[in-house]
């Protein structure tokens, strides 16, 4: 894992598939330069925000497609990746139009990712290893 990164990923949330805990992390390390960029400008960063959905959108299509691959049923866990793309879509839309504060997104993020990995992901990463479909290195199996 980038060590760059790793610190932002509490060894809780680790979810043991190399891949997505790289991402998580990557994701953790994100909306901590968005809030420190935040703070510094007293403002949202639009293409900041922006290139932090775009990395969610990649992580979410990641974990689908890993999924598919190992044969697993996902239809939920998909609904609720969709659910909360279109809630950030949603309140950057709010942010940028000054009904919704910055903060209050930021915040928004950082208790959902965190419960997400939690309730979510960490189950995930158990039935993504026991069903033998990828290495312990994250990767497909041929």
């Amino acid at each position: 894992m980038n060590a760059d990164n790793a610190v932002f990923l509490p060894d809780a949330l680790v979810i043991n598939v190399p891949e997505v805990d790289e991402q998580h992390a990557g994701l953790f390390a994100s909306l901590a330069r968005l809030k420190d960029r935040c703070v510094e400008s007293n403002c949202l960063p639009t293409e900041d925000a922006t290139k932090l959905l775009e990395i969610l959108r990649v992580h979410c299509a990641t974990e689908e497609a890993m999924a598919r691959e190992a044969g697993l049923e996902f239809s939920s866990h998909t609904a609720k990746h969709q659910q909360m793309l279109k809630g950030i879509a949603k309140t950057l839309d709010e942010v940028r139009e000054g009904h919704t504060d910055a903060f209050s997104l930021i915040r928004y993020l950082e208790y959902w990712f965190e419960r997400h990995i939690r309730e979510e992901d960490i189950g995930f990463g158990l039935r993504l290893q026991d069903s033998g479909a990828f290495d312990g290195g994250g990767s497909a199996r041929e």
